[in-house]
């Protein structure tokens, strides 16, 4: 996960498998805010909307 840079533990990041078996990184952030691309170049090493994941206790 050391490709994705920050996207690796954003909350807003999701994981897309094609039926041919590529996986692409979207981001969720797109859908309310036109700034982030939907699809952002690899790795991410510096993004305003970043925001980690929180575990679960």
């Amino acid at each position: 996960m050391e490709m994705l840079g920050l996207c690796a533990n954003c909350r807003w990041m999701r994981m897309i498998e094609s039926d041919r078996g590529s996986v692409f990184y979207q981001c969720g952030k797109a859908f309310e805010d036109p700034r982030f691309p939907k699809y952002p170049r690899l790795p991410v090493h510096s993004c305003t909307g970043y925001e980690a994941t929180t575990a679960d206790p």
